[in-house]
């Protein structure tokens, strides 16, 4: 269902710009093009994590639907679509673990050759990869809600 995608990737370019955007003022504000960096990553991740739900929430309404009224060209248009979902997913993910693993790299490598550049690069990709998840999946977790157990002690 096209209108789930659509509102999907509306609330994620809707929730990338305003995350993105204040993290981008905050770089401006203290003079940080790296803050600023920070800022439009945010964007980018979070708009594609909408995106990506929303062809998730499609798939699963198609499925369902082709099912409840036996289209099986619905269902299996449904089915394909989740699996495009889950080759994204992991070849982002893949390319993500990558980019940490090869800087992680690299700061070994800076601390091993005494290359205070190299450490500092590798250091504020670090710094910049954990602090773009921390804000594009913590997005995720309060759309979601709390982990935690009820206050109330009752389940």
């Amino acid at each position: 269902m096209d209108i789930l995608k659509g509102i999907g990737k509306l609330a994620g370019d809707v929730t990338g710009k305003v995350l993105g955007g204040t993290v981008r003022v905050a770089g401006e504000l203290v003079h940080s093009d790296y803050i600023k960096e920070i800022g439009n990553d945010v964007e980018r991740v979070t708009a594609k994590t909408g995106e990506i739900a929303g062809q998730a929430a499609s798939g699963v309404w198609d499925v369902g639907a082709g099912l409840v009224t036996s289209d099986k060209h619905q269902a299996k248009s449904g089915l394909n679509e989740l699996g495009d979902v889950v080759t994204t997913t992991v070849k982002s993910a893949g390319q993500g673990i990558e980019y940490v693993v090869n800087s992680g790299a690299d700061l070994v490598t800076g601390i091993k050759e005494r290359d205070t550049e190299l450490m500092k690069d590798s250091a504020k990709k670090l710094g910049r990869a954990a602090a773009v998840t921390i804000l594009a999946v913590g997005v995720v977790d309060l759309v979601d809600g709390p982990d935690g157990a009820d206050p109330s002690g009752t389940v």
